[in-house]
This record gives C-alpha cells, sequence and structure tokens, in this order.
C-alpha cells in the first residue's frame, strides 16, 4: 500500500512539472523570439528598401543607449556591411560572415531565425544573439543582427519563477559545430537532471529544458511520513486481524463448547442432531447409520443419594467406557441432562453384532454403587435402529428410541424430559 501512494504521489507530481514545465518553455520561447530583441524591426526596415542604410547608423546607436544591448549589425549576402558599436566591432566590417560565428551561416542556410547564448563577442562581452534573414523577393539577402547581454536574457527569462515554484532547473543546446552539450543556464547545486520532465525545441539549434522539484519528486520527509504512516496502518490492521482472528476462535470455541456436553465431553443433543444431518446429506446416496440409544434407570435419583462428585466421576468417564466397546467410526451424545446417551456409527450394524454391542454397552454404563452400605446398580437399557433402512429422518429415529425407552422404563423409576 505505501509504495502505491509513493508511485501515486511520483506520477501526480511529474505530472504537475510537465504542466509547469510546458506553460514555461512557450513563454520562454516567445519571448526569445519576439520581445526580447528588436531584430525583426530592423529586418523589417531594411527588407523596406536595402539599399537605403542611413538610418541604420542613428537606429543602432538609440539601440546601443540602452544598457542590455551589446551589439547591432547588419549582413549583406556573406559579408558584414555594418557593425555597432564602431569601435569595439568596427574592424568586422567587410569581411566574411564564414569568419565569425557559425550563427550567421546557420541563419542563411536555414533562412530563419536564429538565437544562441551565451556566446562571446568580439569585446569578450558574454551576450545572446539574435539573427534574422533578410529577404527580398522571396530570397535571402542579409541579416539584420543583435546581441543583448547574458545577464539581461536570463534575467528576462525568469527562472527565479521557477525557483519559487520549487523548481531545479537547466536550460541547454546542442552544439551544431561538435555536438557536445552547452549549458545556458541552471539551478545552483547538483547537476543530475537524469530523471527530470524534459522539454525539448528548435532555435533552430535544438534547446532542451529540464525541471524537477528541489526537494525530490517524493521528498524524504514525505518517504518518512509514509513509512510511520503506513506502518502504523500496518500495526492497526495486524491488531485488527489478530482481534477479528481471537473473535472468530472465541465464536467456534463458544460454538463447540454449545455442542459439548460440559459433564461428559460428548456432543449435546442439539450437536447431534446437527452432526447427523450432515452426516446424511453427504454424497448422493445417504450414509448408512447404526443409531444405539443408551437410558440409566433412576439415575437421577442414585446421583442425589451418592452426592455431586460421585455424579461427576461417572459422567466423566461415560465417553470413555463408550469407547471401549464401540469399535470403528462413531460419535456420542448425551441426550438429555439424565441418563441417557446415544451413538452413531458410521456403518450398518448386523443383527448379531448389533446385540453383542448393545449389550456391551448396557454392562460398560452400568453404575455401580453402595447406598447406606448397600449395593446399588442402576441399570442400563437400549434400543437401536438403521439410517436409511428404518426412516428418512435420523433425528426422529433418535426421538423414536428415547420416547420407545422412557415409555417402557420400569415402573416406580422417575421419568425425565430431556433438556
Amino acid at each position: 500500500m505505501a509504495m502505491f501512494v509513493h508511485s501515486e504521489i511520483y506520477d501526480f507530481r511529474r505530472s504537475e512539472a510537465e504542466s509547469v514545465l510546458s506553460l514555461y518553455q512557450q513563454t520562454m520561447t516567445l519571448k526569445l523570439r519576439g520581445d526580447l530583441s528588436e531584430v525583426g524591426d530592423l529586418a523589417v526596415k531594411l527588407e523596406a528598401d536595402p539599399d537605403d542604410e542611413a538610418w541604420l547608423a542613428t537606429a543602432a546607436s538609440e539601440l546601443l543607449a540602452r544598457d542590455e544591448v551589446a551589439y547591432v549589425a547588419y549582413v549583406q549576402g556573406e559579408t558584414m556591411r555594418a557593425a555597432y558599436p564602431e569601435d569595439a566591432f568596427g574592424d568586422m566590417v567587410g569581411r566574411s560572415i564564414n569568419e565569425f560565428s557559425y550563427l550567421y551561416t546557420l541563419a542563411k542556410v536555414t533562412n530563419g531565425f536564429v538565437v544562441e547564448g551565451p556566446i562571446e563577442l568580439a569585446n569578450g562581452e558574454s551576450a545572446f544573439l539574435f539573427v534574422q534573414p533578410i529577404d527580398i523577393d522571396g530570397a535571402y539577402y542579409g541579416e539584420a543582427v543583435m546581441a543583448l547581454k547574458a545577464d539581461y536574457v536570463i534575467g528576462q527569462l525568469d527562472f527565479t519563477s521557477l525557483e519559487d515554484a520549487g523548481y531545479r532547473y537547466e536550460l541547454w543546446a546542442v552544439s551544431p559545430q561538435d555536438g557536445s552539450k552547452d549549458v545556458i543556464a541552471a539551478s545552483e547545486g547538483e547537476r543530475d537532471f537524469s530523471n527530470a520532465v524534459k522539454m525539448s525545441f528548435n532555435m533552430p539549434t535544438l534547446w532542451t529544458l529540464s525541471i524537477m522539484p528541489a526537494n525530490g519528486w517524493v521528498p524524504s520527509n514525505w518517504t518518512a511520513a509514509l513509512a510511520v504512516g503506513f506502518s502504523a496502518l500496518s500495526l492497526l490492521a495486524i491488531g485488527v486481524i489478530v482481534a477479528a482472528s481471537r473473535l472468530r476462535r472465541m465464536r467456534r470455541q463458544l460454538e463447540e463448547e454449545r455442542r459439548l456436553d460440559p459433564e461428559t465431553g460428548l456432543l449435546t443433543y442439539g450437536g447431534f442432531v446437527e452432526r447427523l444431518g450432515k452426516e446424511a446429506s453427504q454424497g448422493q446416496e445417504p450414509q448408512p447409520l447404526t443409531l444405539v440409544c443408551l437410558m440409566v434407570d433412576d439415575f437421577e435419583r442414585t446421583a442425589l443419594s451418592l452426592g455431586w462428585d460421585a455424579r461427576r466421576r461417572y459422567l466423566q468417564e461415560v465417553g470413555d467406557e463408550i469407547a471401549h466397546v464401540v469399535e470403528g467410526d462413531y460419535f456420542a451424545a448425551r441426550v438429555s441432562g439424565a441418563g441417557c446417551f446415544v451413538i452413531a456409527l458410521r456403518e450398518r450394524v448386523e443383527k448379531r453384532a448389533l446385540g453383542d454391542l448393545m449389550r456391551g454397552l448396557e454392562l460398560a454404563l452400568l453404575w455401580k454403587a453402595r447406598i447406606d452400605g448397600k449395593k446399588v446398580f442402576c441399570r442400563v437399557r437400549s434400543a437401536a435402529v438403521r439410517y436409511p433402512e428404518d426412516g428418512a429422518d435420523p433425528a426422529a429415529l433418535v426421538e423414536r428410541m428415547v420416547s420407545l425407552l422412557e415409555r417402557d422404563r420400569p415402573e416406580g423409576f422417575e421419568r425425565k424430559r430431556r433438556g
């Protein structure tokens, strides 16, 4: 779960950064292509009358009066026609553009706007160079050139807004000369942007802007909080599971206790009937059962005379006595609060063997005791039926045997109802 939430936070933060990056890149491109320099206006004037250059020196002087403007030039064909200020760049006039930065040639070859920087001008100043081709009758004629100081351009691109938004950034371009990576601007500190979101665009050289959160896609304190939170949730979940497991065990235990007679450890009558139903419904054919019911005559009166300890000892031994006699697979129950018991054997016991079994059980459960120095015997009577041949309802068969034994109880013995 913690990994899932971590992944969701990571994906959300990347998606958010991609939106920020897209908006910032569009704004930056618009500034570079139009708002920052006036090289486009120079190109338009030169295209209007390429032979009239009288105004150019005055226009260049006005531009250079602005602190951010470092250089203004006019290229005609492949030759530098004018370069201002003349005291710094006058020696470039009349020379081929092949002697200068590749940007002049790139603008001619692509016949499109070019911006590059920071580059070092002939006077040693760091600047961004803006070059706009001049077309006459749809053909390349020359170039209007303008350079703005690097610090000014970087400031206008407003990278601080990215930092204020919590992002580190790196803007770089691929050099068309040797394919190397030229870093244009980058935030201070670590320079590993391998996991950043990136966007590339042409100026016309390939520029790439990368950004990533300064505190990471999933901040370490968030990760720690997630770990602590989900550890707590895990412990809580484990606690709930353990509690639920204990509750289920308690319920099963209570259910088992409800099915077991506390004095004998045998099934209660309700538990016995439930087991009978399950046994009878197994498989397509009914499971053959032999049911034997045993009733201890005068059980309650004898128990009252002997006391609770004697009663408890007798009842505790009933299960063992039955086990000593019955061979095979069976289950047994105490049918009532008095001395009435029933046994279900998972087989059909033949008549002779059944008679021997019943006599063995009667002898095993015979209660021998002394009351006032006299020997007392609580005789045991039994009845047996077979399922399904004696009836389709095994519970009804048990009821029939109990009723039969109750009815045939010897005169003078108490009749007790089943609990």
